[in-house]
C-alpha cells in the first residue's frame, strides 16, 4: 500500500507576510542606497544598513505595531526569506566570478596566496588570544574555551567575498590589478575559513579536533577545483554553445548561467564547501565562454545589484539587535572585538606587502577591502549560535563587527586607491579590454554562409578562415533547395541508403560517427531539412566506394585549419530562396554573400535578385563578398595570396568594425593593410577665393587613421596610413587600388532607404562597379 502525502500550500497569510516583507526590504534597501550613493558612499553601505532599520533595533522601538506583525514572524517564516537571501547571494557570487579575470590572477599567483596568509594567520593568531582571554558568560559552553577561542578566531580571519565584489563593483575598480588582487586573496582566506569552520564545528559537535573531517574538506576543496577547471571548463563551454544554436536567445543563455550555478552550488553544499564556492566558480567558467558576451554580463548584473542583492544585504541586517549592545560590557567587548579584527586584517596584510612587492597604499587598500566581513561573518555567527558556541550577546558583537567593517571598507578603499599608481602595463591592459568591448568581431559567435558551392562563395569562405580561426566562432555554411533540386534528391537518395545500412548493421561500411548522423538524417529527412556531420562532412565521405561531388567540400577546405568547427546545413525552400535565408540569419550575428560579376547600369540593382532582396530586409549584419571573376579564372584566383588590402575610412563606427575584419585576414595572412582617407576637395566652382584652406581637415583624417591603425597593431596587423586630398574620393581609392596593386578592398558601409533595391550610397556603388580586384562591404548597422 503506498501512502501517498500531499503537501498544502503556504497559507494566505505566510505569502501575504513574505512579499510584504520583500516589498519593504527592498525598497528601503534601495532607497537607503540610492541616499549613499548620493554623499558619495557605495550603496551597499545603505543596503546593509537597511536591516538594522528595519529590525528590532529601529523600527523594533519606534513602531512596534508595524515590526511585530511584520518581521517578528516565527522562526519557520523567516527561513523563506533566509532561501531569498541564499538566491541573492548565489547571484552576487556569479557576478563576481564574471567579473574574475581568472588568467590575471594566476599571473599574480604568488602575490594572491602571500596576502590571504598574511590576511588570515595573524587575525587567526589575535582572534584565538581574544577568545581565550574574553569574559566567561560570552562563552555558550563553560567547559568549550578551546571550541571558542577557535571559533572566534575562525570569525576574525575569514573575509566577505560578496560584499568586497560589490564595493569593487561600484568604486569601478574590479577589472584593476588591485581589486583581482583582493578577489584572490579573499578568495583563498574564504576557503581556508570554510575548513577551519569545518574543523571547529566538527570539534564543537564531538569535542575532539576531527581531522579526518578537516582533510576531508581539504580534499573536497582540491578535487571540485581540479575538476572545475578541466572537465568543468569544456562541458560549460559545450552547454553554453549547444544553448546558443539550438534554444537560442538571451532568455536561454541566462537561464542556463543560473542553472549551472545552481547546480554547482548544489554540489558545493552537498560536499560540506558552502553553496556560494560552486557558484563563484560557475562565475568564472562563464566568463571564459565568447557566447557570454558583454550584454548579457551586464543584463545579469542589472538584475542582481537591483533586485537580489539589496535584498540579501537587508536580510543580513535583519537580524542584529543594537539595544543589545547598549549594555556597558557588551559594547566594551564589543569595542574590543572590533579592534582586533581590523588590527588583525591589517596587521596581516601590511606585513607581506612589501614580501608581496606592493605598495603600502596597495596594501592599506587590500588591507580595507579584505577587513569587510558582511555576510560570511553573519553566517559565522548564525552557525555558532545555532552550535551553542556563542550566546546571544557575542553573535549580536560578531554581527556588529560584520556590519561594521563592511562599512569600513568603502572610505577606507576610495581614500587610498588614487594614491596607488597605475602601471603602463595596466592602463595597456584595462585600454584592451575596453576595445574589446566594443568590437564588432569579439561579439560575433556565429556566421551563416548561404552557398551555391560558386567561386565568390568559395572566396567568403577563404575569407572567413582567417577571421574565425583561433576565435570562438561557428561557422554554418548553409544550401538552400527546391523541389526540383537535383542535389536533394541525391542527398534523399543517400539519406534512405544511410538508414538501410544502419538497420541492417553493416557496421564494416560505416564508423560510429556516421552511424549517429545517418539516425539524425532518417528523422529529419521528412522535414525538409537535413543537417550535415562536424566540421561539414558530406554524405558522399562516409559512405566508401561513392565519388559524387560534394558541394560543401570546396567551402570547407577554403576554410583552412578551422575547417572543424564549421556545419552545414541544408534548408528545403519555403518562399523563395531569399526568404529562407532571411529566416535562418535571425539567429546569426554576421550573413556573409557571395557574388560573383559586377553591374554596370547605375538603374539595376547592384546585386543578384536574392542577394538584393536580402539585404533590403535582413536585421542580421552583413558582409558581401563580390569578386569581378567568373567561371575558372575565378577558381584560380581564389587561391592567390593576399599582400595587400585596402581599407578606406572615414572614421565612422561602421567603418571600424570593417577595420576589425580587414585586420583579422590580414593577421593570419601576413598582409599588409593600407588605411586610406581622402579629404573630398571642393569642386573649383565652390570656392568663394582662392586656394582653401585644408590643412584642418587634413589633420582629422591623419587623426582618423591613425586611431584605426593602432586598432590594426593591437590585433597584430601590418599597417601603412594614407591621407590624400581629392576632388572624387572613389575614383582616388580606385586610383590607390591599382597603383598599389591591392588583391581587396575593404569598406564598411550602411544600407540607405531607396525603393526597388538595397543601395549603399553612389560612392560605394561607384567603387563596385569600377575596382578591379575583390571588395567586402560590411554593413554592421
Amino acid at each position: 500500500m503506498v501512502i501517498v502525502m500531499v503537501l498544502e500550500p503556504i497559507g494566505h497569510h505566510e505569502l501575504f507576510i513574505v512579499i510584504a516583507q520583500l516589498a519593504v526590504l527592498l525598497f528601503v534597501a534601495r532607497v537607503l542606497g540610492e541616499l549613499f550613493n548620493s554623499i558619495g558612499q557605495p550603496t551597499v553601505v545603505g543596503e546593509l544598513l537597511a536591516g538594522v532599520v528595519l529590525g528590532p533595533s529601529i523600527l523594533g522601538l519606534v513602531a512596534p505595531g508595524i515590526y511585530e506583525p511584520l518581521f517578528a514572524i516565527p522562526e519557520s517564516e523567516f527561513h523563506l526569506l533566509e532561501i531569498i537571501s541564499w538566491i541573492g547571494l548565489i547571484m552576487l557570487l556569479i557576478v563576481t566570478g564574471l567579473e574574475t579575470d581568472i588568467d590575471l590572477i594566476i599571473s599574480k599567483g604568488r602575490t594572491a596566496v602571500i596576502l590571504s596568509l598574511g590576511g588570515i594567520l595573524v587575525p587567526f593568531v589575535t582572534g584565538f588570544a581574544l577568545g581565550w582571554f574574553l569574559p566567561g558568560n560570552f562563552i555558550g559552553a563553560n567547559d568549550q574555551q578551546l571550541v571558542f577561542s577557535l571559533f572566534i578566531a575562525t570569525a576574525m580571519s575569514i573575509s566577505a567575498i560578496p560584499v568586497i565584489a560589490k564595493v569593487l563593483i561600484e568604486l569601478d575598480i574590479i577589472r584593476r590589478d588591485i581589486g583581482q588582487l583582493i578577489l584572490a586573496a579573499g578568495m583563498v582566506d574564504d576557503t581556508i575559513g570554510w575548513i577551519l569552520l569545518a574543523t571547529v564545528a566538527g570539534l564543537a559537535r564531538s569535542g575532539v579536533v576531527d581531522v579526518g573531517s578537516a582533510l576531508t574538506t581539504i580534499l573536497s576543496v582540491i578535487v571540485f577545483l581540479g575538476l572545475s577547471f578541466t572537465v568543468g571548463r569544456k562541458l560549460v563551454q559545450k552547454i553554453f554553445r549547444w544553448v546558443d544554436n539550438v534554444v537560442t536567445g538571451e532568455t536561454a543563455m541566462l537561464s542556463t548561467l543560473m542553472i549551472l550555478a545552481l547546480t554547482a552550488g548544489a554540489i558545493t553544499q552537498y560536499m560540506g564547501l558552502e553553496a556560494i564556492l560552486g557558484a563563484f566558480v560557475v562565475g568564472i567558467l562563464v566568463s571564459q565562454v565568447n557566447r557570454f558576451d558583454y550584454h548579457l554580463k551586464h543584463t545579469f548584473e542589472l538584475m542582481t545589484l537591483g533586485i537580489f542583492a539589496p535584498i540579501f544585504f537587508a536580510i543580513a541586517g535583519l537580524r542584529m539587535n543594537v539595544a543589545a549592545l547598549f549594555d556597558p560590557t557588551v559594547f566594551l567587548v564589543g569595542l574590543v572585538v572590533l579592534s582586533v579584527a581590523c588590527f588583525g586584517k591589517f596587521a596581516g596584510t601590511m606585513s607581506v606587502a612589501r614580501t608581496a612587492g606592493l605598495s603600502k597604499w596597495e596594501g592599506i587598500t587590500i588591507g580595507g577591502g579584505m577587513n569587510a566581513r558582511g555576510a560570511m561573518e553573519i553566517i559565522v555567527a548564525t552557525i555558532g549560535l545555532g552550535l551553542g558556541i556563542l550566546t546571544t550577546d557575542m553573535y549580536s558583537i560578531i554581527v556588529m563587527v560584520a556590519i561594521t567593517t563592511s562599512l569600513m571598507a568603502p572610505p577606507i578603499m576610495r581614500w587610498s586607491i588614487p594614491k596607488i599608481e597605475m602601471s603602463e602595463e595596466e592602463r595597456e591592459r584595462l585600454k584592451r579590454e575596453e576595445r574589446l568591448r566594443e568590437s564588432f568581431i569579439a561579439g560575433i559567435t556565429r556566421i551563416l554562409l548561404p552557398t551555391r558551392g560558386g567561386a565568390a562563395t568559395q572566396y567568403a569562405a577563404r575569407l572567413l578562415g582567417p577571421v574565425i580561426r583561433d576565435r570562438d566562432i561557428e561557422l554554418t555554411t548553409m544550401y538552400v533547395t527546391t523541389e526540383d533540386d537535383e542535389t536533394n534528391n541525391r542527398l534523399r537518395r543517400l539519406s534512405n541508403s544511410f538508414t538501410r545500412l544502419f538497420r541492417s548493421r553493416e557496421r564494416t561500411k560505416l564508423s560510429r560517427e556516421p552511424l549517429r548522423e545517418a539516425t539524425e538524417l532518417d528523422s529529419k529527412r521528412t522535414s525538409g531539412e537535413i543537417t550535415l556531420g562536424k566540421g561539414g562532412k558530406s554524405l558522399e565521405q562516409v559512405v566508401e566506394n561513392d565519388d559524387s561531388e560534394d558541394i560543401f567540400e570546396p567551402i570547407i577546405r577554403q576554410l583552412g585549419e578551422q575547417g572543424h568547427s564549421s556545419r552545414s546545413l541544408i534548408r528545403k525552400c519555403r518562399g523563395t530562396i531569399a526568404d529562407t535565408i532571411i529566416t535562418e540569419a535571425i539567429n546569426y550575428d554576421l550573413l556573409v554573400l557571395g557574388e560573383t560579376g559586377r553591374r554596370t547600369d547605375p538603374n539595376e540593382p547592384l546585386f543578384s535578385e536574392n542577394v538584393d532582396q536580402i539585404l533590403q530586409e535582413t536585421s542580421c549584419p552583413t558582409m558581401v563578398v563580390s569578386t569581378p571573376y567568373s567561371g575558372e579564372y575565378a577558381l584560380e584566383q581564389i587561391d592567390e595570396q593576399l599582400r595587400r588590402i585596402l581599407l578606406p575610412t572615414v572614421g565612422t563606427e561602421y567603418n571600424r568594425r570593417a577595420a576589425e575584419i580587414a585586420f583579422a585576414i590580414a593577421t593570419q595572412e601576413n598582409a599588409i593593410v593600407e588605411i586610406v582617407h581622402i579629404v573630398d576637395e571642393p569642386h573649383p566652382d565652390d570656392r568663394f577665393a582662392g586656394q582653401p584652406d585644408l590643412s584642418k581637415m587634413i589633420g582629422i583624417g591623419e587623426e582618423i587613421v591613425d586611431r584605426e591603425a593602432t586598432i590594426g597593431r593591437e590585433m597584430g596587423a601590418k599597417v601603412l596610413t594614407t591621407v590624400a586630398v581629392r576632388s572624387r574620393p572613389e575614383i582616388a581609392i580606385i586610383d590607390i587600388a591599382e597603383t598599389n596593386d591591392a588583391d581587396l578592398v575593404v569598406i564598411g558601409t550602411e544600407t540607405r532607404s531607396i525603393s526597388q533595391r538595397a543601395f549603399y550610397g553612389p560612392r560605394v556603388e561607384y567603387l563596385l562597379q569600377n575596382v578591379t580586384c575583390p571588395i567586402v562591404i560590411v554593413n554592421s548597422t
